[in-house]
């Protein structure tokens, strides 16, 4: 159903575009995915007038990042660069790949019902297409019909990648009256922002700074990650030119590692809670820690003290795979350097059936030593005045309204700390009869464990629609309608906040057949659904002011646009002074850093950073070890993609056109396999197919396999056990065997 938009693209091959982005050991040496973008090989042979345009880069899906300039020529987007005014002002080759994702000729672009009733794994949608007035009419009619039947919280309203639409998203919910709004966090970052919060009152990671001695990172390869954004290594590279030393402890021998690592650590998958209770007992014992910032700013230190004792090195080798002598030299390394910064990934760590309260265990090093609020450590730096957007999200949803959310006697830590449902119960909320019908903006099934059972939940619903970029069969042949989004150079909301302000976007063109930017789809459907007043009559420009107004700032849409390339600044709301703790406290319980968090135990858990085997272990299931002798991890991450996107992107799908597993050459030797060879990937739940890649990445015994891939499901590997208190995933808490097929 989707039509091709022909383009203007100019000269630019495969080959070119390799050379332009610089991809490789030169450019990973030179700052991570840091692209060169030389207009020879981005330049477009038309002959018209060049205007150029302004927007910031959602394609690595943490909500938008790097600064983008686009070239239009006769009415089309024919060059993609950086844009030297913003704060990011280098994308990485995803960023330039949204010229060919703009002009991709399998978008979807119109909206479509499904004509066959049946909805059940196997059948076809028969998709029929149809305007929006009947897509929005038929939309309200169904959601009304849940309401008054189920009650509004029947309806979900499940977002997924991307993330700018969110205020609007919940404004449009709470009018409606369901406080089962989702997100992305739900399996991505959140789990990580809890265990800082529930340690100190906020989060704790980031980037060192030319002040920074020693770094410690966690399970997180910044050279190739998405997050915090591929170009923030430039300035882990500059921090090491500093003087800064470097502990990098992951499961994987990474480039990061490679590149950064004055000491390396390797630990077992699973096992990093213990690592780090091993380096606390070594600072304790060796009196290393910082007895100022401990006696006077920390809460539960003696039961800590006493509770980390049990974690001697010796043990914790026994459990990590991690020589003694390595836990001590990084330890005491960690304790000497006076001036320590982390950051821990939002994945690796907490994608595990015990995964809040192992990094809590990492994240409580800085408590330790007490590198808090200071030069060359974590700093509450204030931010800028006027961006505050509760007022327009309507999210002070009091009382019984937040009670009703599906999953908050199931995850009462989730709940108590954010105002979203816990979405990866989505396949017993539907089974038990909670939720009747949604919309799923940006949703792929493919991301819950077990993805079989929640398809066909979803298909049981009365009634679901998704709104996406793409016609995907494995979540949209479950929906009984699907609606086209626009993409990046096609729309103009919602605005970036910046360090010294918001910069605004621009429109390339009018998005692509009749696709919709999120913003606009959201104000139509709030419109439908009988809110037409809050929802500015469907006026994108008039929400926009309104989402402004809300902030305080001051500023106008106008005041914004007109500001591009560059930034509309305000004030900064203060100025840093360090140690702000001594004049105001920890935003925690107790009001001090928590080696005993009050919270959990308030809500029936274990106060300490307790360590405890992932569900699923060589430890814990030796009898399932006989048969799947290998720990299997998913959900890493490499340059090209993101999740599911950009897979059959050309300009991306040519790094990695086909889903492999990264193995050992001890583990293939074992199994008479060779570069290349297809294989099994089996264990109780399933097996998979992947293609084999031998890399010196993989510590032998531990396998990894990359998800998102529709014909390579990693999540049919995976159990459906989840962290009790952040209700994540165990991505990471698999075992299985490999067979040539």
């Amino acid at each position: 159903m989707a039509t091709k938009v022909n383009s203007t693209l100019g000269t630019l091959s495969r080959r070119s575009f390799i050379g332009a982005t610089a991809l490789g050991a030169a450019a990973v040496m030179a700052g991570g995915l840091e692209a060169v973008s030389p207009e020879k090989a981005l330049a477009s042979e038309g002959d018209g007038d060049e205007t150029y345009v302004y927007t910031s880069c959602p394609m690595c899906n943490q909500s938008v990042f790097c600064g983008l300039k686009g070239t239009v020529q006769d009415g089309k987007l024919v060059r993609v660069e950086g844009n030297e005014q913003h704060s990011k002002p280098k994308p990485c080759l995803k960023g330039l790949t949204s010229l060919q994702y703009l002009y991709d000729p399998n978008r979807l672009l119109y909206p479509l019902k499904r004509t066959n009733p049946a909805k059940g794994i196997g059948e076809d949608p028969q998709w029929e297409r149809i305007g929006w007035d009947e897509a929005l009419e038929t939309i309200a009619a169904e959601f009304n019909k849940a309401k008054e039947t189920y009650g509004a919280p029947s309806v979900t309203f499940h977002s997924g990648d991307p993330k700018e639409h969110l205020p609007l998203f919940q404004r449009v919910a709470a009018l409606f009256g369901t406080p089962n709004v989702s997100w992305g966090g739900a399996q991505c970052a959140f789990a990580l922002a809890m265990s800082g919060i529930l340690c100190y009152g906020a989060t704790v990671t980031t980037m060192p700074s030319p002040e920074t001695k020693v770094h410690l990172q966690w399970g997180s390869n910044i050279a190739w990650s998405l997050y915090p954004q591929p170009t923030a290594y430039k300035g882990m590279l500059d921090a090491k030119k500093a003087g800064c030393k470097y502990i990098v402890i992951d499961t994987r021998m990474t480039p990061t590692a490679v590149q950064l690592a004055d000491l390396y650590l390797q630990p077992r998958p699973g096992s990093d809670g213990a690592l780090a209770l091993a380096m606390a007992n070594v600072i304790i014992e060796e009196d290393l820690y910082d007895h100022e910032f401990v006696e006077n700013w920390t809460e539960g230190f003696d039961e800590y003290k006493e509770y980390v004792a049990e974690f001697t090195p010796e043990k914790a080798e026994e459990i990590t795979w991690v020589p003694a002598d390595q836990i001590r030299e990084a330890a005491r390394m960690w304790a000497e350097a006076g001036q320590g910064t982390m950051w821990v990934s939002p994945h690796s760590t907490t994608h595990h059936s015990n995964g809040v309260q192992s990094t809590r265990a990492i994240t409580l090093l800085l408590a330790l030593m007490g590198y808090w609020d200071r030069e060359g450590c974590r700093k509450l730096t204030p931010g800028v005045t006027g961006t505050a957007d509760a007022e327009f999200r309507l999210t002070d949803l009091s009382g019984p309204l937040l009670d009703q959310r599906a999953g908050v006697d199931r995850w009462p830590v989730w709940s108590a700390m954010s105002t979203y449902y816990q979405n990866n119960g989505l396949l017993e909320y539907i089974n038990d009869g909670i939720i009747h019908a949604g919309v799923f903006l940006g949703t792929n099934l493919m991301n819950f464990p077990q993805t079989q059972l929640v398809q066909e939940a979803v298909s049981t619903l009365d009634f679901a629609v998704a709104v996406d970029m793409h016609l995907n069969p494995w979540t949209h042949d479950y929906m009984d309608m699907v609606l086209p989004a626009a993409v990046c150079w096609e729309r103009v909301a919602p605005f970036q906040s910046q360090p010294n302000g918001i910069i605004g976007s621009q429109a390339a063109m009018q998005p692509a057949g009749e696709a919709r930017e999120d913003w606009q789809f959201l104000l139509d459907l709030g419109c439908a659904l009988g809110f037409e007043e809050e929802c500015f009559h469907g006026d994108l420009k008039a929400a926009m002011q309104a989402y402004l107004d809300a902030g305080g700032s001051g500023a106008t849409v106008d005041d914004i646009q007109n500001a591009l390339p560059g930034v509309y600044e305000l004030p900064m709301a203060g100025e840093w002074s360090p140690k702000q703790y001594e004049k105001n406290g920890f935003s925690t319980p107790s009001g001090k850093a928590e080696f005993k968090s009050g919270l959990l135990e308030q809500l029936g858990f274990e106060g300490l950073p307790v360590y405890e085997e992932p569900h699923i272990s060589p430890v814990s299931t030796p009898e399932l070890l006989e048969q799947y002798p290998l720990i299997l991890t998913t959900g890493n991450r490499v340059p090209w993609y993101v999740h599911s996107k950009y897979r059959h992107t050309p300009w991306l799908n040519q790094f990695m056109p086909e889903p492999i597993v990264n193995m050992s050459h001890e583990d293939a030797e074992a199994r008479g396999l060779e570069e290349g060879d297809t294989v099994r990937i089996y264990n109780q739940f399933g097996e998979v197919r992947f293609k084999v890649a031998i890399t010196n990445m993989m510590h032998p015994g531990n396998v990894e396999i990359l998800h998102g891939w529709e014909q390579a499901n990693s999540c049919l590997l995976i159990d459906r056990v989840f962290d009790p208190i952040s209700g994540f995933p165990t991505f990471k808490d698999a075992l299985c065997e490999i067979e040539k097929a």
